[in-house]
Parts: structure tokens; sequence; C-alpha cells
């Protein structure tokens, strides 16, 4: 009986201590300390039952992508889902990890999985759709080229970079000395802490020779520093800074209520700062971060998760009149979604960068641009690749010529856990050849049309499709708007300096039948070529088409079952002209 006996002891004990293990990991995810709970966890693993081993792999996938691990992340809600009886949300959040790792493909597999279990959430199918946009997207040509600034970077983070004087400012949990002794239990790096470099702009292709150092005196306290920001004359900064809160209400004295973002100001006079005070906006309710002054310093952009946003954690701004700030205001839904918008950078032309997990992107944080348009912000712009990636990519801010700077991303290749890059716009190239003669050729510059982006001079081509530009229908209609004679009165300039024949083409999204489309495509086509005719245009250089649903330009086909955006419907509502002849006109040589 003695042998039965000490092996079922043997069993009680290791079944207690997997059960503390896991008990223990779930207190230390209370507490933020996530490398802790790992630890924890992996030794519940090796030891516990199936069903022990079932909940102690899913708190290790939770675990992995609150640390942004979602290479981890993806491996253990992967071997979660293997136990079997897989709630939905892991589902969900297994095709996070692999769509903001690249894999496109069973991303896509797992977030309609998810959609199926849970289609009361339409997030599902949102990301889904993304899945498959991000296949034409990464056939656009890139904008930006851009290299990782090593001599910045170490083995940890490197984000928040913003221009400060003649240098760098940006923000790191790299070791300060060697033997740094406080660690943050969510990272198991040091805590953030400011830092500043030189910078010389002429020798940005090599970024050889910068040595940062932290910055000193008031900037880095105890606990977490930065971002920040500063306006144009650097006498004034506002500072990010990371504070937690014990709940005096628990019997446990070391358990923490909550980690809380908050905002100092401070101002600068007789070359010396004054001391850090907690900034109006702050509050023991909700985290409010991520500051951005615009150059002039009366417009503060921040992120916070107060109540009333649209998502997890929205961008707001103040205004400051007669010295003072006005209330917060949130941007609206066309800059916040159900996501988090995060990371905002104001520019001197009234740009606004900022990074989103929901707006369409590759995956992660994806970086956009807006503009101010008469007080609405236009649809935000994502940059493309290879700025963005399917990795977290955020925290962008340019020089004062808004034609380089610098932005953050934890895509593989980099030294640590988050890089500094460097980007430049391309300079596009001449499309038509100075020493070539198109003199003979229309020009696009004549036209207000989709490549006037392209500042460079090029010529159209003969039967090439081009897009007008604010061509807009009112819904269920067909008749030409005030607002779209600018666009047509283009191709009729066009059309009176050149001897040209024209195609009109109007294209629908997929919504409807497709005869519904196709008939409704014509009427507008016609209703456009009666307007140009109307200008004195002849009849026959001129034909209209409506091509309905047939020609989308992106993946948006409803009868495939992909799911879009309205933006990406929007693409596919257009109007096209084709130049289908030349002419007679004797200048015109033959094709």
């Amino acid at each position: 009986m003695t042998r039965p006996f000490i092996l079922l002891l043997f069993l009680i004990l290791s079944f207690t201590n997997t059960f503390a293990q896991i008990r223990q990991a779930k207190r230390e995810m209370t507490l933020y300390n996530y490398m802790e709970a790992v630890t924890s966890l992996q030794k519940a693993i090796k030891k516990g039952d199936v069903d022990m081993k079932r909940e102690a792999t899913l708190l290790m996938a939770d675990c992995y992508r609150l640390m942004n691990n979602w290479s981890k992340a993806k491996e253990w809600y992967g071997k979660r889902i293997r136990y079997g009886n897989a709630e939905p949300e892991i589902y969900y959040y297994l095709g996070q990890a692999l769509r903001n790792t690249g894999n496109y493909k069973e991303a896509r597999r797992m977030l309609l999985i998810y959609d199926s279990l849970s289609p009361q959430d339409p997030n599902g199918k949102l990301l889904a759709g993304y899945c498959d946009s991000v296949v034409f997207w990464q056939k656009y040509p890139p904008v930006y080229e851009i290299k990782n600034v090593r001599s910045f970077n170490s083995p940890q983070s490197e984000f928040g970079t913003i221009f400060y004087g003649n240098g760098i400012l940006f923000t790191s949990d790299r070791n300060v000395r060697k033997q740094e002794v406080k660690k943050y239990g969510w990272t198991g790096n040091s805590y953030l802490r400011l830092f500043v470099a030189a910078y010389n702009r002429e020798d940005s292709i090599s970024f050889d020779n910068y040595k940062p150092e932290p910055v000193p005196g008031l900037f880095n306290q105890s606990w977490h520093d930065g971002p920040a920001t500063f306006n144009r004359d650097l006498d004034e900064a506002i500072i990010n800074r990371t504070l937690y809160f014990r709940d005096k209400g628990k019997r446990d004295p070391g358990h923490i209520r909550t980690h809380l973002l908050k905002l100092y100001s401070t101002l600068r006079k007789d070359g010396k700062w004054s001391k850090p005070k907690a900034h109006f906006l702050s509050s023991n309710e909700y985290s409010v971060g991520h500051p951005a002054l615009t150059p002039d310093g009366q417009i503060l952009f921040f992120v916070s998760d107060m109540p009333g946003g649209f998502g997890g954690t929205d961008i707001y701004q103040i205004v400051k009149k007669a010295g003072k700030w006005s209330k917060p205001k949130n941007l609206g839904a066309e800059i916040n979604t159900s996501g988090n918008e995060m990371f905002p950078f104001a520019t001197e032309n009234g740009d606004l960068y900022f990074a989103s997990d929901m707006h369409p992107g590759f995956g992660g944080l994806d970086i956009f641009t807006a503009h101010l348009r008469e007080g609405k912000w236009a649809r935000p712009h994502n940059l493309g690749s290879p700025v963005n990636s399917s990795y977290d990519d955020f925290s962008l801010a340019t020089d004062s010529t808004g034609d380089q700077g610098f932005f953050s991303s934890n895509r593989p290749g980099g030294l640590g856990d988050d890089d500094i890059y460097w980007f430049q716009e391309r300079h596009r190239a001449t499309e038509a050849k100075r020493h070539e003669d198109t003199s003979h050729q229309p020009p696009v510059s004549s036209l207000q049309s989709s490549v006037d982006r392209i500042k460079s001079p090029i010529v159209l081509e003969l039967n090439k499709p081009y897009i007008l530009e604010n061509i807009y229908y009112d819904f269920d209609e067909w008749e030409i708007r005030d607002d779209a004679k600018s666009s047509l009165d283009s191709l009729v300039r066009l059309m009176q300096i050149y001897p040209v024949s024209i195609e009109l083409g109007s294209h629908t999204d997929c919504r409807g039948t497709e005869g519904y489309n196709r008939e409704l495509s014509q009427k507008r086509a016609e209703s456009a070529i009666a307007y140009i005719i109307s200008k004195g245009i002849e009849t026959d250089r001129i034909t209209a088409k409506g091509y309905g649903e047939t020609k989308l330009i992106n993946n948006c086909a409803c009868r495939m079952g992909v799911i879009c955006t309205e933006s990406e419907h929007q693409e596919n509502r257009r109007t096209e002209f084709r130049i289908i002849d030349q002419g007679k006109d004797p200048s015109l040589p033959d094709y």
C-alpha cells in the first residue's frame, strides 16, 4: 500500500503546485508583469494535466499578445486550438497574430471562422477583407525609401522620435548603465527614458557617427518618461509619463489598480526648464498620452481611452485661445475607429500623421496621413510599403520640409524590439524624357485627373484609362452635379486643343444587381457626355460606356464573398476616359 500512496501523494502535490503556478501567473498578469507570468506558465505547462495545460497555454498566448510579440502569440494560440474546445475569440486573436506576421491567407481563414462563430462582431469580416486587399496594395510602386538608423537603435525599443533643435530626441527602454537594477515587468526591460543625439540632415544616408545620450535633469524620473513634444521655439514641452496606482481597498497591499498615461507640461525660461506639472487633461480614471504640439504650439493632439470615444484609444485635440486651452475634442469617425489610433504628429502644413490598427492596412499598426479641409478631416491615406508592413509601424515624424523623417517598427531585421527607421520620399522620374519629341501628344497637365498627383510631365497614352477625379453622383441618380463640372471642363479643354476621340466610361461598385449597376453606369456616362457635347464638342468624337461592376480595380467582388470597406468600394465608383483615336491632325503620327 505504501507505493500507491506515495504515487498518489506525488500526483496531489504536483497538481497543487501546478495550480499554484497558474494562480501566480494570473496574479502577475494583473500586475502587468507578463515576463514573470510567462516563467510561471512554462513550469505549469511542463507538469500540468490536459485541462491545466489548456488553461496555461491560453494564458501564455495572452501574455505574448499583450507584449506585442505576435510571433510567439501565433505559436501559443495555435497550440490552444489544437487542445480543442477553443472559444471564438481565440480564432480572432490567432487571425490577428497571423495577419500581423504576414500570413494573410491563413489569417483570413481564422478570421472568417471567428466571424461564423461571432457574427455580431463586424471586425472579423473587416480584417479578413483587409487580408484580401493586401495582395493589391503590395503591387503599388513604393513612394518612400527607408533605412534602419542602426546608430540610434539598441536590442531594446526606440520610438517617439522628433526633431529637436539641431538634434533628434527619442524614447527608449535601453539599459543606461551596464547593471540596470529596476526592470519593467511588462517587458523585462528598463523603464522608458528620453534620449538625444546630434543630427545632420546631409548625413542622413550613413547615420554613422551618432551617440544618443540620456536627456539630463527633470525629464527622466523614476518611472516611464516619454514620448515628448515641443513647440517650434523649444520653450514649451509636454511629456508623456506612465504612472501606476495601488488599489487601497484590496487586502493584498501589492495589488496594482491600473497603469495610466499622464501628461506633464514644463516651460523653459532663461535656459532652465521648470518642474513638470500635471497637465489639466490628466486623470486618475483614464489615460491621456502621446502628445503632439503643432509647430506654433497652438494645438495639442493627444491619445486617450476616455469615455465617449469610438474604440480602444482615440485621437483628440485641444486649442489654445488667449493663452488658455479649450476642452478636448474627438477628431471624429473619419480619423478614429473601433480599434486603436495613436502616436499623432502634426506638420507645418496641417497634415496629421498617426498610427492605427483598424483602418485598412497591412497588419499591426500602420501609419496614415490626413489633411484638414474646410474644418473636416479628409479620409486617411495609408503610406503603403515599405513604410508600412504586417508588423507594428508607428510614431512617424517629419522635418520642416516634410519630405523626410523617422518612424519606428518592430519588423524583422532590426536590432531590437522597436527600431527607428529613416524615410525619404522618392524623387519620381520624369516619364517623358526631355530629349524625346512629345509635342504632338496631349500633356496630362491639362487635366484635373488622378495623374495630376505625379508632378513631373507625362503624356497620355492611346487606350490607357485615366480616372477623372471628383465626379460624384447622388444616390441612385445620374445627373451631373455642379461639383463635377470642373473635372469635365478640363476634359473639354483637352478635346478643344487636340483632335482626339474619347471613350468615357462609368463604373460602379459591386453592390446592387449586375444588371442594375450596368444600366446605372451607362446613364451616368451618357449624362457626362451630354454635358461635354453641350460645350461644343462634336458628337462623333466621344462615346459613352457603362461598365457597371465588370472592371473592379481592387478585389471588392461582392458575389465572390469578399468583404470590403467603404473606401475600397469608393475606389470602384469612378469615371474614366480613354483616348481611342488620335484624330486626323497631320501632326499626329499613326500608331
